[in-house]
Formats: C-alpha cells, structure tokens, sequence
C-alpha cells in the first residue's frame, strides 16, 4: 500500500489569533504518516506559547529572527525528509481528510505536484469562496498569468513531491519577499504539469494588513521572476481561458474528481483513476 510521508511546514510570526487553527488542522489529520515542522521568526504575542503546547507533536520547530517568511521556509525546507511536501501559512487552515486525497493521486506516480479548489475562508473559519480552476499552463505560468490576468495558484491548496525542492535556488528564493510561491511554481513547472483537484483541500485566509494585500509590489517581483513574454496567440488564449474558468468541468476533462459510480477519484472523461 502507497504509504509516503508528509512533510508539512508552517511559517509563523505574531498570529496568535489564528496559528492554533492552523496547527490542529495538520495534527488532526485522519493520515498520520506526517511530519510538521513550525518556523517562528521571534513572535511576541503569545503564539510561541501555542507553539510549545504541541511541541511534542512537532517534528522540529524553532523561534528565532529571519528575514521573512521566505527565508523562515528555506529554514523548514532544510528539514524536511518526506516525500511530499507542501506549506500553509499561519492564517490558513486544511480540510480534515485533505491528506488521504493528496496521498490517493499521488499514488500514480506520474503526478508531481497538484492543487485543489480555490477557496478562501473569512477570520472566523467560514468558507465565503470556492472555485474549481480550469487549467494552468506551462507557459503562463512562467509568464505572470495567474494572479494578473487569471486566478492565483492557490498556495495552500498545492502540494508537490520533495523531488521538486531540488529544482529550486533556495539562495534565491530566502530573498523574496512577497512572491516566493511564484517562484516555486516557476522551478516546478518546467519540469511537471500542475493537476487539478475537485476538492477543497485548504483556502486562503482573508483579513486586512496582510502581505498579499501588497499586490504592487508581488507583481514586481513575479516581473523579475518571469521566463516567458506573451506573444499575440498566447494573449488570445488568455482571453478564451477567462472565459473557461467559469465553466471548468465542461471544458476541462483532465480535471481529477470524485466519481460516485466507481467510487474512485477519476478525470472527467473517466479514461483514467487514482487511488485504487
């Protein structure tokens, strides 16, 4: 039986109000062949208190000054020995059985990294949001796409094989401030195609001071990251994608979702399962 390790890494500063949620919604998964790993950057409100009152549940952790969330990640990535990894910030919080469905499609070994349905929660834990995406694609993902002209790539709800890590200049990455999930997803990409779940596996906290309010300057850093410059077509098929994202499943037939027939997860022209 598939049986891989999770390596799960929360980067931490000053979320008292929100960090514990985070951690039960990892701890408390029915998959328990998890390692957790929480980077601190020195808070003063009290969620190192929070922190410790799991510590025997931890993996590692640590709290100690970085220079930003990036940097603390790198410090998580250092430890990590799993075979699948992925991050949540400490606003955010997974669905309980997110790990099972992860670990059933990645059960086909094909699958490198894959994400599920955008969702986003409010400050008290209510969905208030959710969409399935249509598609990413390679080379819009190099170009900047998603999140300007398109959805973001949910972070949250993104997970990878660790294999993808070695892609990645993690001098580089330690440096960016704001865009260090553009970053990854543009190692990553070059190198496997991003799947596509039907499922709520995590969602993205809204709330105010947040630094993904600070969309000017996330958009000049993905700027400096970008490999890829749209020509006529690809802004062409931007445009017919935006139109595809309202109607996804229609459209779309790589998209994984559960199929109450075979009662496996299956794509949505049923050529091909997972998890069984």
């Amino acid at each position: 039986m598939y049986n891989p390790k999770f390596s799960i890494i929360t980067v931490v500063y000053n979320s008292v109000e929100t960090v514990e949620q985070t951690i039960m919604s990892v701890l408390t998964q029915s998959y328990d062949n998890v390692e957790y790993i929480v980077i601190d950057g020195g808070s003063t409100d009290g969620t190192v208190d929070i922190i410790k009152k799991y510590s025997d549940k931890l993996s590692y952790w640590v709290t100690e000054p970085d220079n930003g969330m990036y940097d603390a990640l790198v410090k998580g990535f250092k430890h990590v020995t799993g075979d699948i990894c992925a991050y949540i910030n400490a606003d955010d919080f997974y669905q309980q059985g997110a790990f099972e469905t992860v670990k059933e499609i990645f059960a086909d070994m094909s699958v490198k990294w894959l994400t599920g349905i955008n969702t986003h929660y409010n400050m008290r834990g209510q969905i208030v949001g959710a969409s399935v995406p249509y598609k990413y694609r390679q080379k819009f993902i190099r170009g900047g796409v998603y999140g300007k002209k398109l959805p973001f790539i949910q972070q949250e709800s993104t997970f990878w094989r660790t294999e993808l890590l070695k892609y990645v200049d993690m001098g580089k990455l330690r440096n960016y401030k704001l865009a260090g999930d553009f970053y990854l997803w543009n190692c990553f990409c070059e190198h496997a195609d991003l799947y596509i779940i039907s499922c709520i596996l995590s969602g993205f906290r809204l709330r105010n001071g947040q630094l993904s309010s600070e969309l000017n300057g996330y958009y000049k850093e993905m700027d400096e990251i970008c490999k890829y410059h749209l020509g006529v077509l690809d802004t062409i098929k931007v445009f017919i994608d935006k139109l595809c994202w309202k109607i996804p499943y229609k459209l779309n037939g790589d998209i994984i979702r559960w199929d109450k027939e075979s009662n496996s997860w299956t794509n949505a022209n049923k050529e091909k399962k997972y998890g069984v």
